[in-house]
C-alpha cells in the first residue's frame, strides 16, 4: 500500500516541490558558499565509460569486476561475456548482492584484468577496496576509481550532504600518488577518473594524517595530485609499463 502511494504521489507533486529537490534548492540558495565549485572538469564528450572501455579493448578475454554496481550504469555498458562480469553491490544492481569486503574475503583466489571502484565514497572503505583490487589485479591490469576530485565542501563532505557526492575518498589518491611501483594518473572529467597501473613490488602508502583532513586541507593536497586531461589519460590506458 505504501509503494502505491509514493507513486501516485510521484506523478501528482510537481518535481520542483519534492522534498529532495527543496532540499536542494535551499542549499544552492543559502549555503552557497558549501555548494559553490572551487573546480571544474574538463569540457569534453567522454564519461567514465568511454576509459573503461578503452581499457578492456586491451585484453583479449578480459576479466572485469565493478565495486559499487548501483543502477548498472557503466556495467550494462561493458561488453563482454556474462562470465567474464563480476558487479558487486550489496543493495542494487550487479550479479554479486554482497559488501566488497565479502566478495573479495570469498573469491580470493580471482584475478581480473580491469577493476572499477565506485562503491562507498568513504576514505576507509575506498582504501579497503583499492589495496583488495591491488591484490587481485593480474600482471599489466588496470585500476579505475570514481570521485576523486571533488569541487565543493558539500560535494566532499561525509556524511553525504547533497546529492551530488563525491565523499572523502580523494585522500586515496594522495596515498597512491605516494606509493610505490606504481603509476598513477586522474583524468579531469566525470568527478574524477583515477587510473593505476601497478609494477613489480608495489606497496601502497597509507597515510596516517589524512583521516582527519577536510575539503579545505584537499584544496592544497589537490595541486600536488598527477591530474591529466582526457588525451593524455586516453594513451597512459593503453601505454605498456
Amino acid at each position: 500500500m505504501k509503494k502505491k502511494i509514493k507513486l501516485i504521489l510521484k506523478y501528482i507533486i510537481p518535481p520542483i516541490l519534492r522534498s529532495r529537490n527543496l532540499r536542494e534548492i535551499y542549499k544552492l540558495v543559502f549555503q552557497k558558499k558549501y555548494t559553490e565549485h572551487h573546480f571544474e572538469f574538463e569540457n569534453n564528450f567522454y564519461n567514465r565509460k568511454a576509459f573503461i572501455n578503452k581499457a578492456i579493448s586491451k585484453f583479449e578475454n578480459c576479466k572485469y569486476l565493478e565495486i559499487g554496481v548501483a543502477n548498472n550504469d557503466v556495467f550494462n555498458s561493458i561488453p563482454l561475456k556474462i562470465e567474464n562480469k563480476f558487479g558487486i553491490d550489496p543493495v542494487s544492481g550487479g550479479n554479486f548482492k554482497m559488501t566488497s569486503d565479502e566478495f573479495f574475503k570469498k573469491h580470493n583466489n580471482l584475478k581480473f584484468d580491469v577493476i572499477f571502484i565506485d562503491g562507498l565514497h568513504i576514505y576507509e572503505q575506498c582504501q579497503k577496496d583499492c589495496i583488495n583490487s591491488m591484490q587481485q589485479l593480474s600482471e599489466n591490469g588496470i585500476i579505475f576509481f570514481h570521485d576523486f576530485l571533488p569541487r565543493s565542501f558539500f560535494e566532499e563532505k561525509v556524511p553525504r550532504k547533497q546529492s551530488t557526492w563525491s565523499g572523502d575518498v580523494w585522500k586515496v589518491a594522495v596515498e597512491l600518488a605516494n606509493s610505490i611501483n606504481v603509476e598513477f594518473k586522474i583524468i579531469n572529467i566525470d568527478h574524477g577518473i583515477g587510473v593505476l597501473k601497478l609494477k613489480k613490488n608495489f606497496e601502497y602508502k597509507k597515510i596516517e594524517e589524512l583521516r582527519n583532513k577536510s575539503f579545505k586541507d584537499y584544496i592544497n593536497y589537490r595541486k600536488e595530485l598527477p591530474i591529466v586531461n582526457s588525451e593524455i589519460g586516453l594513451d597512459f590506458i593503453v601505454a605498456d609499463l
